[in-house]
């Protein structure tokens, strides 16, 4: 089985908007190229922004089976507040950078705790927290 890698927000919000490089990398999950997982968070974050009808129920539902979940840790969250906090937008807290910030910060957090590379196309974020990104 190959290494597992951490995926982003934005990939499977990518995929199911049609994104080609977010399709390839799915179709390699699906051939068990390669193995993945996303954070509660980021499950949390796609079922509840981007799970808008019966059919992209279905479809993430499906998706989502091929896919480790992690749970999100104490010590996971410790490390994304102070990870958010660093890198903390200047908008207040309704807006939506401040909720895509913390994903963020938990997705980093993850990557660096467990040492799994992520799929982002935010490389440059994340490696300058140190964690291994891989563009798709």
């Amino acid at each position: 089985m190959p290494e597992l890698a951490l995926l982003d927000e934005s990939v499977l919000v990518q995929y199911m908007a049609g994104d080609d490089g977010a399709r390839m990398l799915i179709d390699k999950l699906l051939a068990g190229e390669v193995s993945l997982a996303l954070t509660a968070s980021t499950a949390l974050h796609l079922w509840s922004h981007h799970v808008s009808d019966r059919k992209a129920e279905i479809h993430m539902s499906a998706m989502i089976r091929f896919i480790e979940q992690i749970p999100l840790t104490g010590d996971l969250a410790k490390i994304a507040g102070s990870i958010q906090a660093r890198n903390r937008p200047g908008v207040s807290d309704e807006h939506e950078e401040i909720r895509l910030a913390e994903l963020k910060a938990v997705n980093a957090a993850t990557a660096l705790e467990t040492g799994m590379p992520i799929y982002s196309r935010d490389v440059d974020w994340y490696e300058g927290l140190g964690c291994q990104a891989l563009s798709y």
